[in-house]
């Protein structure tokens, strides 16, 4: 008898996965990038617009418009609001709002050191300009936050930009069949932002798959990931390796099969290699890339000379996991009670 994915999948809401303590991809791959040193921060929320942009793609593709009108409002906003203008005025909002219903409330000193950690007019003899464009430029901006009511706000231009690009990747010959509507009576089913859990050696990870296509009768599972990005589609290896979404290919292919495994129907259905789905806003190519490394075992390593390295998910996490269990202060081998080589260490450059 035929059976859904859906069913032996994590069925929670958005919010309570991503309150779960477990594992996810963005985790390991902000460590693997940032490194010991930036612990604290781990799980700070980064929002910028580029990634508020593939939200928007996303909750349409996968939720219809319903779901993007309750998620997000559509507003004309002032040209001269640039990209970093609007991640000041955000994290003012974020951190302030409950005391300052104006921008022009906020104390300066505020203003000035949030300008400076979101890098606009950064150095200190600009401390004067700084306050006064964030004063001018983003007051429109934090009352329109208040007005969203918790909804993020898209200018008019990017949310043509969305619409443009969903149709792109509904209408493109490489892509639609990922995105048409399923026929009831047809082999194939398409899950859109399936939750699953799994535990290596261990450690706790989760994931949400943008997409999961399944046929019944050919007994396949293709895992999907929808990824808009600013540099054309064809440039997409570069965003690959920057971004380290071989990390999320790894990881959430591990993950569903481990579910898969533990379930009679599923059991010997092949999960094919991960595919990301490219698209860019402006060059409008919908391509789809596949990881065929996505079921490898150990350090992977690329490039002309060698010189790309990827550690699997599970060592990543495992050593995450040692940090955030631990309290350690120091990265491992380093030594608090003799001296360290300082050899050792040239050699890891």
């Amino acid at each position: 008898m035929r059976k859904s994915l859906k069913d032996i999948s994590w069925d929670v809401s958005e919010e309570t996965y991503r309150e779960d303590p477990a594992l996810s991809y963005s985790t390991l791959a902000r460590y693997e990038r940032e490194g010991f040193n930036n612990l604290s921060k781990l799980f700070d929320r980064v929002e910028t617009p580029s990634l508020t942009f593939g939200s928007a793609v996303d909750s349409i593709i996968t939720g219809g418009q319903e779901e993007f009108e309750d998620r997000f409002i559509v507003v004309d906003l002032p040209t001269d609001l640039s990209d970093t203008l609007i991640t000041v005025a955000k994290t003012l909002f974020d951190r302030y709002n409950s005391l300052y219903t104006n921008i022009d409330e906020i104390p300066e000193d505020i203003l000035s050191e949030v300008g400076k950690e979101c890098d606009y007019y950064a150095g200190d003899k600009y401390r004067a300009t700084r306050i006064k464009h964030i004063k001018e430029k983003c007051a429109e901006y934090y009352h329109m936050l208040y007005i969203a009511n918790g909804k993020t706000i898209l200018n008019t231009d990017t949310y043509n930009d969305v619409c443009n690009t969903v149709n792109a990747l509904k209408s493109s010959e490489s892509t639609r069949f990922y995105f048409a509507t399923d026929n009831p009576f047809d082999d194939i089913e398409r899950h859109y932002q399936l939750k699953f859990k799994g535990t290596f050696n261990g450690v706790n990870y989760r994931n949400m798959a943008d997409l999961i296509v399944v046929h019944h009768k050919e007994k396949w599972i293709l895992p999907i990931d929808l990824k808009t990005s600013g540099k054309p589609e064809w440039d997409f290896h570069k965003s690959f390796n920057e971004w380290r979404y071989d990390i999320q290919a790894r990881l959430y292919w591990a993950i569903i099969r481990q579910n898969m495994d533990k379930d009679d129907y599923f059991k010997d259905f092949r999960l094919l290699n991960y595919k990301f789905i490219v698209a860019n806003r402006k060059t409008l190519v919908p391509l789809v890339w596949e990881c065929p490394f996505t079921q490898a075992v150990g350090t992977l390593t690329f490039g002309k000379n060698n010189q790309i390295t990827y550690r699997t998910p599970f060592e990543i996490g495992e050593e995450l996991h040692h940090y955030l269990s631990t309290g350690a202060v120091v990265p491992i081998d380093i030594k608090l009670e003799e001296p360290n080589n300082i050899a050792f260490w040239l050699n890891k450059i």
